[in-house]
């Protein structure tokens, strides 16, 4: 349920004092400058008469969308004028010292685990090659 909250239409409106106020020896006009035409039923529309108020809101009380775009014009009106990149580079104190504190941990973390494996691979393949390798001679007696 819509409720209207249609506003009056005051002569008061219309004819005040540049300051606001209301005029000063005021006459009513013969004619409201304010020209209001009611519909014309004669007129085409695509609603029915007895269309309801919600469905014409909804419709925004539009007949007809007429598109006439041009999309030339368009960029031909907004066209830019100029066109400026900028690039801000943050080579500042701070960011050197972030730099390299993280490069150093990075590296440091990343040595740590190559080392430790590297190590462990070749302790793994010392002690395989070594039970390998190893070779039992028969005992002989000897007279």
């Amino acid at each position: 349920m819509f409720i209207w909250n249609i506003p009056t239409i005051s002569y008061f409106d219309y004819y005040t004092e540049m300051d606001g106020s209301p005029p000063t020896n005021f006459t009513l006009p013969s004619v409201l400058s304010l020209n209001i035409d009611p519909l014309n039923s004669s007129m085409a529309s695509r609603f029915n008469p007895n269309t309801t108020i919600d469905t014409l809101i909804y419709q925004l009380f539009i007949e007809q969308w007429e598109n006439a775009s041009s999309y030339e014009n368009y960029y031909a009106a907004c066209m830019p004028s100029e066109c400026r990149y900028e690039y801000s580079q943050q080579n500042g104190i701070l960011y050197v010292i972030t730099a390299i504190l993280s490069l150093y941990g990075g590296l440091t973390v990343s040595l740590k685990f190559l080392i430790w494996n590297v190590i462990r691979l070749y302790y793994l393949m010392k002690a395989y090659l070594r039970v390998r390798h190893t070779t039992v001679q028969p005992w002989t007696i000897s007279n």
